[in-house]
């Protein structure tokens, strides 16, 4: 536990400051829906938006919508703006879980406590999930007040699911980046190839497209915002999303665990 907690204290600093960035990036999205809250509008804005790249069509949920406030929310906070910068923060904090102690040569200090190998990942992993945990609740928050400020509301249960998905999603990315970042001892290249692979895995869903022969890339990836936005809306559980993340995290963070526990110092 005190790992944990130390860990957690270490890496404050980057979670305060990409926390704020978040939730004021969200606030600001979800305000402003008030701008087009109107009928005439809104049916101007969703002409405008059928003229849009169908990549960054993708990259707003698919089959975007702006006639209510649970559409603007699929489209605009669900979607891939939200969840690109949480992954790029994640990417960067993922390297904290090891790869920045064996570039500073600490991680040999550490291995030479009486301390498992086994325990170390799991606690810092557990930091990374509980900060991760924290940077949705901001989102969520961020959702509620902009809500609050332009006097609107929304499913609440509808929204936590949606969130939820997506959390359970980038679970699944921080699995795979922490296993990724294992194989490097320079945190310069860690911190690189995750970004990279975070970015990858982000942007798999915008330019392969729902209707394209190899649209089960799209299932193969932790995340897949157009079930987040299908949820939002229409209260669609994505089941095989759901299945397949779990899936992902589960065996990403046991095959980060067996790297690790067989890595020489």
């Amino acid at each position: 536990m005190a790992i944990l907690w130390h860990h957690l204290r270490r890496e404050s600093g980057a979670l305060i400051g990409w926390g704020v960035a978040v939730l004021a990036l969200t606030l600001l999205m979800t305000a402003m829906y008030s701008a087009v809250h109107t009928p005439a509008t809104a049916r101007q804005l969703q002409s405008m938006v059928h003229t849009l790249p169908p990549q960054l069509l993708q990259f707003m949920g698919g089959g975007v919508l702006v006639l209510n406030v649970g559409d603007w929310l699929a489209a605009f906070v669900l979607s891939g703006f939200t969840t690109l910068v949480v992954s790029i923060w994640l990417a960067l904090a993922a390297v904290g879980v090891i790869a920045s102690d064996a570039d500073r040569g600490t991680l040999e200090f550490l291995l030479a406590l009486p301390l498992r190998r086994g325990r170390l990942l799991g606690a810092r992993s557990l930091s990374l999930l509980l900060q991760l945990l924290i940077m949705y609740a901001l989102v969520f928050l961020a959702v509620v007040l902009g809500l609050a400020l332009i006097h609107q509301g929304a499913n609440d249960g509808r929204l936590v699911g949606a969130l939820a998905y997506i959390l359970l999603g980038q679970v699944a990315l921080a699995g795979t980046l922490v296993l990724l970042t294992l194989a490097f001892r320079d945190q310069t290249y860690a911190a690189l190839a995750s970004i990279t692979a975070a970015a990858v895995l982000v942007f798999v869903p915008v330019f392969v497209e729902a209707n394209s022969p190899v649209a089960f890339l799209r299932h193969l990836t932790p995340f897949d915002y157009q079930a987040a936005g299908a949820l939002m809306t229409h209260g669609t559980f994505p089941g095989s999303g759901v299945a397949i993340a779990a899936i992902w995290a589960a065996l990403a963070f046991a095959a980060a665990w067996a790297v690790f526990a067989r890595q020489e110092v």
